[in-house]
């Protein structure tokens, strides 16, 4: 067997000159975009994909809620949310239990899974009538015996 002669490295400049390390480079002139890549933000502070979102979450409804305690709230939702949704918003604002509430749209119940776009009256409301606001009338059920 022969012995071979171990492997040396070489660095690319066989000589070390301190003098090139100590030399000042100047700085690059600032880009306007000093990212690699160009923003993914619109003016408005959007990405497209937020855009895209907002689109299938459809317009802002204001939902008044006649609740049946005599006082009203103001809910705003979108009309992709679906009706868990908006009870959970007032169930938090009023501090009432979400299983004691029941939504109604002309005198009909709002079922849980439905979002307010499977609401025939409306999505016939212009995007102005949805923000000024729709009254629903909201029934509270009495609290579980303990």
């Amino acid at each position: 067997r022969t012995r071979r002669a171990p492997l040396r490295l070489e660095p690319a400049h066989s000589v070390w000159r301190p003098e090139i390390m100590s030399e000042e480079v100047p700085a690059p002139p600032p880009a306007e975009n000093p990212g690699a890549f160009p923003s993914q933000y619109d003016e408005s502070g959007m990405t497209s994909f937020d855009k895209v979102e907002a689109e299938l979450r459809g317009a802002t409804l204001r939902l008044v809620c006649a609740m049946s305690t005599g006082e009203t709230q103001e809910i705003d939702v979108s009309m992709g949310n679906d009706v868990a949704y908006a009870k959970g918003q007032l169930a938090r604002a009023t501090e009432i239990e979400y299983g004691r509430i029941s939504f109604y749209l002309d005198d009909k119940l709002m079922f849980d899974p439905l979002s307010f776009f499977d609401f025939p009256s409306l999505c016939a409301l212009s995007d102005a009538e949805k923000g000024q606001g729709v009254h629903v009338r909201v029934e509270i059920a009495p609290p579980a015996p303990a």
